[in-house]
């Protein structure tokens, strides 16, 4: 079930969450509840009524908001509410409540609130007041909701001015509860609010047109009914026209109070006359009403025509639209913080290998495992080649690095691991001993002409403190097999950078992702010299201070090269329990690793590249929705990276199908997108930044803005240039700025709101 409602605890706080059936239940039967609104009951019945008191103990309340069933972040706002389908209709100053409920059950329509999909009447916590929830029409606006349940309960007057989404309503004591029923206050599932949210979207739209309807509207020659006759735009130069009249309320001081709605509505008519084509009906409908009756606004948009009319815009409406379209921008951003890899589930279907190391791992180390696995996989697999989507042949090069805080068991993949590279390391142990020996003989023959002949040894599992000039030794014999290192310390890589070798490492980490050619030139005949193709396989695991000291510059490419992953912070819970593999499973992983290491030849996974590709489309249209750089570069090294992964399940299990491989690629593209941008996306953001808008904003912050401007401005550019830089662009700010060149005689007016300079 999905709540449709949220709850706030207080007015104190401005956090409100999704809220159950079952919790406003238990709300409403809270004696503190039932105490407060006692007490507020006395005080309003009291010889001495004082409103601030009463006022006082409300806001120790908790509320709810029938309008809104969730906020981006908790934070209860307009602009960050999600429509919750239901409409709430406030009754003020009823002088018995008990007494109308009672009068109206013995009426017709008392019988139809099933009918009629009413949820809920209440009296208000005041006591002298009707609280009613129902079921919105998705095609109309919230007041023209409230219109047909004003007209179903037969009641005159209501509060007009709740019809914002992130309105509260006060929660009363269940015995004040009249009629409810739990069904309103939940949906079935995702599919049930899928659908009423996207009837919304549209009603969203009517809403900033909501009309109160009163008798004499049609007498004015104002439209009362917005889309039963002409239509008008919802947007200026793409922003909506709501947008706009949020921005103007707040210059001219914020929402009006009782006695403050004329002015407010005069105000805004003045200032809104410009971008409405100076139309009367037009800007009615743009404009909230305020509770004021449709007549009222019409003589005051009448009055506002009437006033002159400047040739250029207002101020107050230039700095409205700087801000909006600013706003616009600001809202594509992505809150990187907020990114989470851990919600991209599992695939239910996975390779039979992977099943096997993850099955005794608690539920939080699951993902990190897979993620650990790939590297030693790969270099496992050496031999396999295959296409990627653009056709160039790619092998299973793997960078990977677990990260978590301290004392959290990072350990725990020292097991599978050692498994794994069970066939890698019995190599070795050969190739270690065939070392020694050319060793030992060259230390023991003294004539130049006899030495032994090198049987170019390779190792490949030799951990990450191996000296550059060895490693490029080592892979030059390596017949262009994967070598494998493994460090379980990611601060060792670290203090390599302060040994001055750090530079080489970063090249051949990068270059092993694209098995890219690497190599160094010696005079001496003492020092190795080669180039080689770079097939090198890297797992690393440490804390996020290491990590974050190791991978400290995003701009040269490694970090994007990189499959993270993350492990939860253990703090005050108890030890993880890792089971261990039972001899017939560790005989299975074995079996396995010793296939993988003889797989060789070309594969081909048509539904993985259909697949990848799809979430490349997906993730490039997401970039430019979002205006991210960061999302374009990291996706594409993301996908790289589940395709190559997506092929390994395919060589590893490909009885189980071509579509179990595609599911596992994709979550391993999902997976490693998502930690990389939640681990580096501000960084990346700033990194990918054009040069030239690099530049701009480096010089905004010491430059002259003056300098910055062209020869011939307006108050709209230095607003728009402030806002670039970072500098304010309240009223006060970019008049003075005006005021201080002008009195200087650095710039003069060459008409409304237009300047030159005159240096």
């Amino acid at each position: 079930m999905i709540p449709r409602i949220c709850l706030q605890k207080d007015l104190r706080s401005s956090k409100a969450e999704p809220c159950s059936a079952a919790d406003l239940l238990a709300v409403m039967r809270d004696p503190k509840v039932q105490e407060i609104c006692d007490t507020i009951k006395t005080l309003q019945n009291g010889e001495q009524y004082d409103k601030e008191l009463i006022s006082g103990y409300k806001k120790h309340l908790p509320a709810i908001t029938p309008h809104a069933c969730k906020f981006e972040g908790n934070r209860r706002n307009n602009k960050n509410a999600t429509p919750s389908g239901l409409v709430m209709l406030d009754v003020d100053h009823v002088e018995s409540p008990d007494a109308w409920f009672k009068s109206f059950t013995e009426r017709p329509e008392a019988s139809q609130l099933e009918a009629e999909k009413v949820y809920m009447i209440a009296k208000t916590p005041s006591g002298h007041g009707l609280r009613i929830i129902a079921e919105r029409d998705c095609d109309a606006s919230l007041g023209e909701n409230q219109q047909r349940l004003a007209s179903l309960f037969s009641i005159n007057q209501f509060d007009a001015c709740t019809k914002d989404l992130a309105r509260l309503s006060f929660v009363m004591p269940y015995s004040y509860v009249y009629y409810f029923n739990p069904n309103g206050f939940e949906w079935a599932d995702e599919e049930e609010a899928k659908k009423v949210w996207d009837k919304l979207k549209i009603a969203e739209q009517k809403d900033i047109f909501a009309e109160s309807m009163h008798e004499g509207a049609a007498a004015t020659g104002v439209v009362s009914d917005p889309f039963g006759g002409k239509e008008y735009p919802l947007e200026y130069n793409g922003i909506p026209y709501s947008s706009i009249v949020k921005e103007l309320i707040e210059l001219h001081g914020g929402q009006p109070q009782f006695g403050e709605r004329n002015n407010m509505y005069f105000t805004l008519a003045i200032d809104m006359r410009y971008i409405c084509d100076f139309n009367a009906q037009h800007i009615q409908l743009v404009l909230p009403d305020f509770g004021l009756p449709t007549y009222e606004r019409a003589n005051v948009i009448k009055s506002a025509l009437s006033r002159p009319r400047r040739s250029n815009l207002p101020f107050t409406i230039e700095r409205a639209l700087v801000v909006c379209k600013q706003n616009v921008e600001t809202e594509k951003k992505i809150d990187f913080e907020n990114i989470k890899a851990d919600e991209v589930v599992l695939p239910a279907r996975l390779p039979r290998l992977f099943q096997v190391i993850t099955r005794n791992l608690p539920d939080e180390y699951r993902a990190a495992m897979l993620i650990a696995s790939l590297p030693v996989l790969g270099a496992l697999a050496t031999r396999v080649r295959f296409k990627y989507l653009d056709g160039q042949e790619h092998s299973f090069s793997f960078l990977s690095c677990i990260t978590a805080p301290a004392a959290t068991g990072k350990s725990f993949i020292r097991q599978p691991i050692d498994l794994l590279l069970t066939p890698i390391n019995e190599q070795d142990e050969v190739e270690r001993k065939k070392d020694q020996e050319y060793k030992e003989k060259l230390r023991a023959c003294r004539n130049k002409k006899d030495q032994p002949e090198d049987p170019h040894a390779c190792p490949r599992n030799n951990g990450i403190n191996v000296s550059v000039a060895a490693l490029l030794k080592l892979m030059s014999y390596s017949g262009e097999k994967h070598l494998i290192a493994i460090g379980e310390e990611i601060d060792t890589l670290a203090k390599s950078e302060k040994a001055g070798v750090w530079s080489q490492k970063s090249d051949i980490y990068r270059l092993a992702f694209d098995n890219a050619t690497y190599g160094q030139q010696y005079i001496s005949e003492q020092s190795f010299s080669a180039n080689v193709h770079v097939y090198y396989n890297l797992l690393i695991t440490g804390t996020p201070g290491g990590m974050y000291k190791f991978f400290k510059n995003v701009e040269d490419g490694l970090v994007t090269r990189v499959a993270f992953a993350t492990l939860p912070d253990m703090f005050g819970t108890s030890i993880p329990m890792f089971k261990p593999y039972s001899d017939a499973e560790r005989e299975y992983i074995i079996d396995i690793a010793n296939r993988l290491d003889k797989e060789g030849g070309e594969v081909k996974c048509p539904a993985l590249s259909e697949a990848l590709s799809n979430w490349q489309e997906e993730k490039r249209k997401y970039a430019v929705e979002t205006d991210s750089r960061a999302v374009d570069i990291v996706r594409r090294r993301s996908g790289v990276i589940g395709f190559r992964a997506g092929m390994l399940a395919y060589v590893i299990d490909e009885k189980r199908g071509a579509q179990q491989a595609a599911e596992f690629g994709l979550w391993v593209a999902e997976y490693v997108f998502r930690q990389q941008l939640a681990l580096f996306g501000k960084q990346f953001e700033e990194a990918f930044t054009s040069t030239t808008e690099k530049v701009e904003s480096n010089k905004g912050a010491v430059q002259n803005l003056l300098q910055m401007l062209p020869q011939n401005f307006t108050t709209a550019d230095l607003i728009a240039l402030r806002r670039k830089v970072g500098q304010s662009v309240s009223y006060d700010s970019v008049r003075k700025v005006l005021s201080r060149w002008k009195n200087a005689g650095l710039i003069q007016s060459s008409g409304q709101k237009q300047f030159v300079k005159t240096h």
